[in-house]
C-alpha cells in the first residue's frame, strides 16, 4: 500500500468506470499525470553536468502546489545510464 495522505474514493465500480471513461478519444484509461488534470506541472532541475553521478530532480505540482519529487541519478554527464531514482518528496 501506498504511503499517501489521498483520501479513499467514494465511488462505485460503476462510478469509477465512468470515470475512467475518455469522452475526447472514445478510450477507457487512466491518462498520465500531465494530461489527467489542467493545472498540473513538472519542472526539470539539473543538479550537476558533465561530472559522474550527474543528478536530475523532476517537481510535480498542481496548481501552483509541489505534490512530490523525483531524483534520478546518472553515470555521467551524457545522462544515459542510470544508477538510481528515488523519490525525495
Amino acid at each position: 500500500m501506498s504511503n499517501t495522505t489521498k483520501a479513499p474514493s467514494d465511488l462505485d465500480y460503476s462510478q469509477t468506470l465512468q470515470g475512467a471513461y475518455n469522452d475526447v478519444n472514445s478510450t477507457i484509461s487512466t491518462d498520465g499525470f500531465l494530461v489527467g488534470k489542467v493545472g498540473r506541472k513538472i519542472i526539470l532541475s539539473i543538479s550537476t553536468t558533465s561530472v559522474a553521478n550527474d543528478t536530475e530532480t523532476y517537481t510535480f505540482s498542481e496548481s501552483g502546489t509541489n505534490l512530490y519529487a523525483l531524483k534520478i541519478i546518472y553515470t555521467s554527464g551524457t545522462r544515459d545510464l542510470m544508477i538510481s531514482s528515488e523519490r525525495i518528496s
